[in-house]
């Protein structure tokens, strides 16, 4: 996805930042198996997250788990279970684990989300828009637009609408699949992130 705008510039909290930086790197590990270098930076980054809540321990069960893993062994696993050959094991398509009666329905929706968002599917792309990656990148759009009031609804409307129906069941999914210590602490970090931004856009 990319911006039909010029990028704001726009000054985050040092929450949002952090927020940002999540969201961008889930999108990564959800669009394809990691690089060396990115496996390096997770191993080394262990204790980065502060506190000793949920989200840190799986930052650091993430970061453990990047340290034993090399990057063939994940691209291999990535594959074999998010791309498979024919149907995946498990789908990374977010209508497909939507409660909506017309799944379909959902990325039409989408799909008219992210026009009156100013966002557009580059010409290069061509994964539907409710793949995660997508959606988890329309979300770090979204947070780098700034802190106020206006983008964190924006943000909270999008997440509640898009991700929150889904995200769940998409977890599960992963969870009963035969993964590997990195796709699980991936998929961990994924739903511990998830749940913190839902009781933040709920209590808001």
């Amino acid at each position: 996805m990319s911006a039909t705008a010029a990028t704001t510039g726009a000054v985050l909290e040092p929450e949002d930042e952090g927020r940002l930086q999540l969201y961008a790197l889930l999108a990564r590990l959800f669009a394809a198996g990691p690089d060396e270098g990115l496996l390096r930076a997770l191993a080394q980054s262990a204790g980065s997250v502060e506190g000793d809540g949920e989200l840190a321990r799986a930052w650091n069960e993430l970061a453990a788990a990047a340290a034993h893993t090399s990057a063939p062994d994940a691209t291999l696993e990535f594959d074999q279970m998010f791309i498979g050959v024919g149907k995946a094991p498990v789908s990374t398509y977010l209508s497909h684990y939507h409660p909506a009666p017309r799944k379909e329905a959902v990325l039409v929706e989408l799909r008219d989300t992210l026009v009156q968002l100013g966002l557009a599917r580059t010409a290069v792309s061509a994964e539907p828009e409710d793949n995660l990656t997508a959606v988890l990148e329309v979300m770090r759009h979204l947070v780098a637009a700034g802190s106020d009031e206006k983008s964190l609804q924006r943000q909270r409307e999008f997440f509640l609408r898009y991700l929150q129906p889904a995200y769940r069941e998409f977890c599960d999914a992963a969870h009963k699949a035969d993964l590997s210590d990195f796709y699980k602490a991936a998929v961990r970090t994924l739903e511990v992130f998830m749940e913190s931004d839902l009781a933040q856009f709920e209590m808001g």
